[in-house]
């Protein structure tokens, strides 16, 4: 068998990909993240220390495979659609902090504007070209950031949507700023270096021929029938979409990691990812075996020889690591209106993660001549430094558990209770104040935070330090306390982001340019009126499900059923499990799926079903 493959690199990859996470698990060591562990295990294992493992072509193609399979899913968790809707269509000075998608560009167009004058200074004591680290400074390794903002949950929300989003931008204008820039060295300006442009042509063409497809009967039937058993029809369709996109990355000579983002954005428009099977099997698949062969091979592949020079070139590695960290800190610091300055300093410390895309830059400047050999070792020693230093400082500093409320409403009356639920089913970070003892419980015991305020006034909004991005619902039974509080919130606290209730929906209280919104009962109520006669069924319907099912969250502390398979408990007919959180992770059950002490798991159901859901679970 001379021409027999050899499996053992690929056996002891895999044990190292086994060991890392139980081993951090069981020494409860939560401040290293597991990617950084298997990098360095990668090197110890690689050639220049134990030298068990060494590269070859197969191997090769199952690390990039697993960095292609990683840039995918952070495309697929770009919601586009989702993006595209909440773009304001009046662009106000608010909506650049609020606003996901507008505050990720201005995060990096900020970047890309601190490193320009610091790319300067570096020319001044070290000749560097001011051009060329310009667009290497503003790069990101968002190979490394999403592993770390989903082992934390944050994928899911705000602030991991916007450092995914930011990582997202860095990347893709990278590669085009960086292939345009090499073009016109080796070149001069054609119309080849427009050619990256093309994959923008497939991705719309691609995303019509989508829309199409899923109109037509036949083809749902066909993936539904095949969806699972041995066809797993719908993997095999989106590893056929991956390798489309890379392969047309590859013909117009572009990076390929762009092919891989583009195709999982594109996908992400036609899932939904909170429900989605299909996202827990690619989780599996990329995480279970391709991505960690990937970063176990990043540090197999470190050159260490590239650090012989490193005491000669110490102040270069310092300079331009110093460069990496400010570039991207200080314009992360758009984020502290939303979520504190520690947050937000906790985010661009992350987004300093500098990797497999500062050196492939660094590669593509030797090969062009604007950086010496020297320059290049200081890039790569500062790259690995920010890859170790920068996840670890982002846990120190990113608070595990920390709250942070998107909405407040301030109740009292019974419509303020209802919207409370209704908020939380949407599964939005809602802060309730009420004005009665008997109300808070109420909330509290259907999981919606909530405080107890009997007497409301502008001393107590002062207090609770509402920032500007938060939206705020007033809604309490007096009109002129409603009145009252959002006048002081918005002349007094410049809030802009205000909906209470009034009985005149004229008001000149609140001039054209103001952010409050009124909701009048009259008009409420006739809009109620008028959806019962004109579409009586399907309102009614809807209207008593909110009245009788409700979601709360239970905790698994049932230890008769620790470790039981959900398909082995009768549980209530007229309810449901809907998702399962354990460990940081938000997964929906199944028949086989088992109940461990701790979950914390969401349950839908009408009021008896819900007391048989706590009987059986806690």
């Amino acid at each position: 068998m001379e021409n027999s493959i050899n499996y053992l690199p690929l056996f002891v990859i895999m044990v190292v990909a086994w060991l890392v996470p139980m081993a951090l698990s069981w020494g409860r060591v939560t401040k290293i993240p597991a990617v950084i562990v298997e990098i360095i295990v990668g090197v110890i294992i690689g050639p220049y220390v134990l030298d068990w493992i060494h590269e070859t072509p197969y191997m090769r193609f199952l690390a990039y495979s697993g960095f292609l399979f990683l840039i995918f899913l952070s495309g697929l968790e770009i919601d586009l659609g989702e993006i595209y809707r909440s773009l304001p269509k009046k662009i106000r000075k608010i909506d650049l902090i609020s606003n996901s998608m507008l505050l990720a560009i201005t995060i990096y167009t900020g970047s890309l504007l601190f490193s320009i004058p610091f790319s300067w200074l570096l020319n001044s004591f070290f000749n560097t070209d001011i051009v060329f680290f310009s667009m290497l400074l503003p790069t990101v390794a968002l190979s490394i950031i999403v592993p770390i903002i989903k082992a934390d949950g944050e994928l899911s929300r705000k602030f991991g949507k916007i450092i995914l989003m930011v990582g997202a931008i860095a990347t893709i204008m990278s590669i085009i700023l960086i292939s345009i820039y090499s073009g016109i060295l080796k070149n001069g300006f054609e119309f080849e270096l427009l050619l990256f442009l093309v994959i923008f042509v497939v991705f719309f063409v691609a995303y019509k021929a989508g829309r199409w497809l899923i109109g037509i009967r036949t083809f749902q039937k066909l993936l539904y029938t095949l969806e699972h058993a041995a066809s797993q029809i719908r993997i095999r369709g989106t590893v056929a979409l991956l390798l489309s996109f890379v392969v047309v990355a590859y013909l117009i000579k572009t990076e390929l990691v762009l092919g891989a983002f583009f195709a999982g954005s594109l996908l992400s428009m036609f899932l939904n990812k909170q429900r989605s099977a299909l996202m827990f099997k690619l989780d599996g698949m990329s995480y279970g075996f391709f991505i960690p062969i990937f970063f176990i091979m990043v540090g197999v592949n470190l050159d260490i020889s590239a650090l012989s020079e490193f005491q000669r070139s110490i102040p270069l590695i310092l300079s331009i690591l110093f460069g990496f960290f400010v570039t991207q800190v200080l314009p992360a610091f758009a984020m502290a209106k939303i979520f504190g300055w520690k947050k937000a300093l906790s985010g661009g410390l992350l987004l300093s993660s500098r990797l497999g895309l500062s050196i492939a830059t660094a590669q593509i400047g030797l090969s062009l001549g604007v950086i010496d050999q020297s320059t290049n070792s200081g890039i790569v020693a500062a790259s690995i430094l920010t890859s170790v230093l920068a996840p670890m400082l982002y846990k120190l500093l990113h608070s595990e558990g920390e709250v942070n409320f998107n909405l407040y409403l301030f109740g009292g009356s019974k419509g303020s209770l209802l919207l409370a639920e209704r908020l939380k089913l949407h599964g939005l970070s809602l802060f309730t104040v009420v004005t009665t003892a008997e109300d808070v419980n109420i909330l509290k015991e259907k999981g919606i935070d909530a405080a107890y305020v009997p007497n409301l006034d502008t001393y107590y909004l002062r207090k609770l330090k509402i920032r500007p991005t938060d939206q705020v619902v007033i809604l309490t039974d007096s009109f002129a306390m409603n009145k009252n509080l959002a006048l002081f919130l918005e002349n007094e606290l410049n809030h802009k982001k205000i909906i209470t209730l009034t009985k005149d929906k004229h008001s000149t209280l609140f001039g054209e340019a103001s952010g409050v919104k009124l909701v009048n009962l009259d008009d409420t109520l006739a809009s109620h009126v008028e959806n019962l006669i004109m579409r009586p069924d399907s309102y009614q319907a809807f209207s008593d499900s909110f009245g009788l099912y409700r979601v709360e969250e239970i905790l698994m502390s049932n230890s008769h059923h620790d470790r039981e398979k959900v398909k082995k408990i009768a549980f209530p007919p007229s309810g449901s499990l809907v998702m399962f959180r354990r460990n940081n992770e938000i997964f929906i059950p199944h028949g086989d799926t088992q109940l461990l002490l701790g979950d914390v798991i969401t349950v839908i159901g009408n009021t008896q079903a819900l007391e048989e859901f706590r009987k059986i679970l806690e």
